[in-house]
């Protein structure tokens, strides 16, 4: 039986989502509690990777059970799994779903919410990017408009993608600001490439501040990877949403 559920975390200690040789991994954790809980190996597959220090919302995952386990209890065992891991992450929605569904092939667009901050704030240290010197957030909105439809991001991507295929179709980007001076950018899409989300951000920060002065539209038809800003930390961004078509419960 194939088992769908959702995860949240704080990336700020790990290596990222996928398991790694050197460094702790929010997959790896998982994998070792549902091995307790089931007693027996459980790899698990993640609606896609988020780099090292990353965090998420609502990451999509499967399992499948062992063979010879009994009928699970979704409910008993994500308590019996929240209770294994660590503070920095919590599974929940688990449900039985068809063997055909997959986390990762499945998904029909995912979210990401990149946070800055406009003065050092202890209290978000680690969850945002704080940016200590002046940007035309007026410009940044501007070119934020071009980002959004398909789009070949090949200019975004860092070395290391696993795959060839750079073409996203971006389906929402825009920016907003709260009460308390914390700016967000948010970006859905059906596929991100690797990095693209921070390579987006670092540029669109670029220009703001005036050390870029191409457009954004201009950077992204080049597919130059040379055109395009520094890459924004970690820390400020989560993958706030997974979105799938209505799953179908077993």
């Amino acid at each position: 039986m194939r088992y769908f559920f959702r995860v949240e975390y704080d990336g700020t200690r790990f290596h990222g989502w996928q398991n790694q040789p050197n460094g702790v991994s929010v997959q790896q954790l998982i994998e070792e509690a549902l091995t307790v809980a089931l007693r027996a190996p459980c790899p698990i597959v993640g609606a896609g990777r988020t780099d090292a220090g990353v965090h998420a919302r609502a990451q999509g995952a499967h399992f499948d059970a062992p063979p010879d386990a009994a009928d699970i209890d979704t409910e008993r065992l994500t308590v019996s799994l929240n209770a294994l891991l660590p503070p920095d992450i919590a599974v929940y929605g688990m449900v039985p779903v068809r063997s055909d569904f997959h986390a990762r092939y499945s998904a029909a667009s995912r979210r990401y919410i990149y946070y800055f901050s406009d003065r050092k704030s202890p209290l978000r240290y680690k969850r945002v990017w704080m940016l200590y010197y002046p940007v035309d957030w007026e410009r940044v909105a501007l070119e934020v408009k071009h980002i959004v439809g398909r789009h070949d991001f090949t200019a975004f991507c860092s070395s290391g993608a696993d795959s060839d295929d750079k073409e996203c179709d971006v389906s929402f980007a825009a920016l907003s600001r709260d009460e308390f001076g914390v700016r967000t950018f948010t970006i859905e899409a059906d596929r991100f490439i690797y990095k693209m989300v921070r390579s987006l951000v670092g540029t669109l920060v670029d220009i703001g501040r005036g050390r870029l002065d191409t457009a954004m539209d201009t950077i992204i038809a080049s597919r130059d990877r040379g055109m395009v800003g520094e890459t924004a930390p970690a820390c400020g961004l989560v993958l706030e949403w997974v979105g799938y078509p209505p799953v179908e419960r077993v």
